[in-house]
């Protein structure tokens, strides 16, 4: 897949499709910076600790059975599988999934101004590593 618009982010969430509720993700993939200097050392030297992750969505909001605040209201305080990928397209070197299991620590059912699409955004961290899959 060569240099891309995002229109086709493939996301899901405990095995539901919201990627036409969503009009924003972000995976957030860190490493602690661990420093190994010695002395005797002019120049500071480092390695990578423990990893961590953080997903942020944005949805517009639906009330319908089945969709964004039936679906995420319940998962408050559990963890869920979550899926994304670049295109709804099947898993490939070039649309790779990332598949990885999120605390669900917040959510907002009403975060919108009047006259505004109804709209809520939440991050939530990872629990355990993402797994990048290709096949």
């Amino acid at each position: 897949m060569a240099k891309f618009a995002a229109t086709d982010y493939y996301v899901t969430i405990g095995g539901t499709d919201f990627s036409t509720s969503l009009n924003s993700v972000e995976l957030s993939q860190e490493a602690d910076d661990l420093e190994t200097t010695a002395f005797g050392s002019a120049w500071r030297t480092r390695i990578g600790g423990l990893k961590q992750a953080s997903l942020t969505l944005n949805f517009m909001q639906d009330f319908a059975a089945g969709s964004v605040d039936a679906t995420l209201n319940p998962l408050l305080g559990t963890l869920s599988t979550v899926v994304i990928r670049p295109t709804s397209g099947s898993v490939s070197a070039t649309n790779p999934s990332y598949t990885m299991t999120c605390l669900v620590t917040s959510y907002s059912p009403f975060a919108s101004s009047v006259g505004d699409i109804a709209t809520l955004s939440v991050t939530w961290p990872v629990s355990g590593s993402v797994v990048r899959g290709t096949a």
